[in-house]
């Protein structure tokens, strides 16, 4: 079957050479087999906004990850085991073709934690080029009175320079 690779940022990979697989997803697109596959849908697409074109993903060491957590079934706590204080980055992916200004935020975790940028603000404000990528670095720390084993909602928020929202990025944490 003959394909046609992407990288995660929809960009096409140059055909007739091998691809190499790495840590970052790749996509491979083949043409559908007409005799299998259902007939495409008849009302067009949606058009994406300008803010559903930005899309935030929190990471994590990987040390923070919770062990025996892969397959659904082990007991909670379930989220990202933190220390006191855990450096993370929130990526600010821009699948537009226009470069744009997000400002990104964490929404309030509550009981003790708090999230930083790595200045100490709130909230940062960066550009994102077109079809590009933008790591922000923050900190979140637990105060003494925050129950271990704890699952809370971590939530980050960003908006553009319109003042539109762009869809969070959440997951769970816990003090271990």
């Amino acid at each position: 079957m003959r394909g046609t690779a992407y990288d995660m940022m929809g960009r096409r990979l140059p055909t007739g050479r091998p691809v190499t697989a790495s840590r970052d997803p790749l996509y491979v697109v083949a043409p559908a087999n007409p005799a299998t596959s259902p007939p495409p849908a008849s009302r067009p697409r949606a058009r994406l906004s300008p803010a559903e074109h930005i899309v935030l993903a929190q990471r994590f060491s990987a040390r923070d990850a919770a062990p025996g957590k892969d397959d659904g079934d082990a007991p909670p706590p379930h989220g990202y085991r933190l220390g006191r204080r855990t450096r993370m980055t929130v990526d600010v992916y821009n699948f537009g073709d226009i470069a744009r200004h997000v400002t990104v935020a964490a929404q309030p975790v509550g009981d003790g934690w708090t999230v930083r940028t790595d200045q100490g603000r709130e909230a940062t404000r960066i550009r994102v080029p077109a079809g590009g990528r933008i790591g922000v670095k923050f900190t979140v720390r637990a105060e003494r009175s925050v129950s271990r084993r704890t699952d809370r909602r971590l939530a980050f928020g960003a908006t553009l320079d319109d003042h539109t929202d762009v869809p969070a990025s959440v997951a769970l944490i816990h003090l271990k």
